[in-house]
């Protein structure tokens, strides 16, 4: 009898060519669940993508414009609709490695677009085990009421914070930029800050970074 999905988000193996490194993504507010798909290829010309889709409608009308995380604030998701979403990923995570033939399932990257890389950051917080490492793309941690990030340790979890906050998502109990380095590397984690340009698309830099994370899969150990 085959093994029942835990998660109920939708997905789309967008490429398979060579299979590795793993890269499921997680869109942006108002996005279908492919948008990141161009720059992921961009990174990992023979990676496996996944393009994850939130069940959550973003309507005009009777139209479906996108989907969505959670409505509201980026940086002050809904405590229901936040923690149904974060549920829903970490089960989504727990199927992947589980749907690998091998012995031992190759953990993916998560890779987020602001409110994608909100909820990838906040993935990492409750399912390290289950990762190879984050991009986070203008991401920050959420200030949700009644939610604390867990304490369990990273264990020197690989997390890539790319592009520049608004100055807008700059508040005092929401760290962003330095401040989410510091604390993420308090927690244990192995944090990488550099630049990204979202109106060229430039991601040569995450892509450098992701080279060094998993040589085996198109880079050597380390770059200049």
């Amino acid at each position: 009898m085959e093994k029942r999905p835990l998660s109920a988000l939708r997905y789309e193996r967008i490429q398979t060519t060579g299979g590795s490194p793993r890269l499921i993504t997680l869109h942006d507010h108002d996005q279908m669940g492919n948008a990141p798909a161009d720059l992921t290829r961009s990174l990992a010309p023979d990676a496996h993508i996944i393009g994850l889709e939130s069940f959550k409608g973003v309507y005009v009308g009777r139209e479906i414009t996108g989907f969505t995380w959670y409505p509201g604030p980026i940086d002050e998701p809904p405590p229901v609709f936040f923690g149904d979403s974060l549920i829903e990923i970490e089960k989504f995570l727990l199927d992947e490695l589980d749907r690998q033939s091998t012995e031992t399932p190759e953990r993916p990257f998560l890779l987020g677009v602001r409110q994608g890389a909100l909820m990838a950051l906040a993935a990492a917080l409750v399912a390290p085990d289950a990762l190879s490492g984050i991009i986070a793309i203008e991401g920050l941690l959420p200030n949700v009421s009644g939610w604390s990030p867990p304490l369990a340790p990273l264990d020197r979890l690989p997390i890539l914070l790319a592009g520049v906050h608004p100055v807008a998502l700059q508040r005092a109990e929401v760290p962003a930029g330095a401040g989410l380095a510091e604390l993420l590397t308090s927690w244990g984690a192995t944090v990488t800050s550099c630049g990204f340009d979202p109106v060229t698309g430039d991601a040569r830099e995450i892509a450098s970074w992701l080279r060094k994370q998993a040589p085996r899969f198109g880079g050597p150990a380390s770059e200049p």
